[in-house]
């Protein structure tokens, strides 16, 4: 089977607010990945009990302090009030699978929806998805190439959660999320090696060594 045929179209997500009163909601986007470590450090800031690493088993290659984030009492209070978060997210372990990121209250799961459609010849997707699947790319004409070129556009490779939670569309708490988050993207230089790398999985796997597990869903 086409792992590609097992994705789901994210775009029923939105930043309007929740119908129950004082509910809202707030969408992360960013088109870099996630440094493994660094979003593990995030999710121990919701109020996640189940799904994460044991901290003796959250290693990384790198630097401890370089797989931290630093967050304000105020931003950490918005994150614990996390209702429910879902959602794509691109992972720096991995140059081709399509992750997808699951929370509800104290639960966490990452699962593997299959390759991003980047992945892909186009002429092996299926008839008739092309203007679906392309409203998900960050440019229309994007092709996956071998590493040699220094191609800078990314296909649907993307970080795209909503978060639900008390006053989750006022701007003070979206901002909270929204910098907590950006602090587990790769840096400019992290990104650099990343891309020296990107069509080597096990290199990516060794560099940016992954903690958390993840089941394979098949639709």
């Amino acid at each position: 089977n086409d792992p590609c045929h097992s994705h789901v179209h994210s775009h029923s997500h939105n930043s309007a607010s929740s119908s129950h009163p004082g509910i809202g909601t707030f969408v992360y986007r960013a088109r870099r990945p996630f440094h493994p470590g660094r979003l593990v450090a995030f999710l121990r800031q919701l109020p996640v009990a189940r799904g994460l690493p044991e901290d003796e088993n959250d290693v990384s290659n790198d630097n401890s302090n370089l797989s931290t984030i630093t967050t304000s009492p105020e931003a950490k209070a918005t994150l614990q009030s996390t209702l429910r978060s879902k959602g794509f997210c691109w992972c720096a372990d991995s140059h081709t699978s399509a992750m997808y990121w699951s929370q509800a209250g104290s639960s966490f799961e990452l699962s593997c929806l299959g390759q991003w459609w980047a992945t892909l010849p186009r002429e092996q997707w299926p008839e008739g998805v092309e203007e679906y699947v392309l409203q998900d790319f960050d440019d229309c004409n994007h092709v996956d190439d071998d590493g040699s070129n220094k191609i800078e556009t990314v296909g649907d490779r993307r970080q795209e959660v909503v978060f639900i939670g008390p006053q989750f569309d006022s701007n003070e708490r979206q901002v909270h999320i929204q910098e907590a988050l950006d602090q587990c993207l790769l840096t400019p230089n992290e990104y650099q090696e990343y891309q020296s790398i990107q069509t080597n999985e096990r290199e990516l796997q060794i560099r940016f060594s992954n903690s958390m597990e993840s089941k394979y869903v098949n639709f």
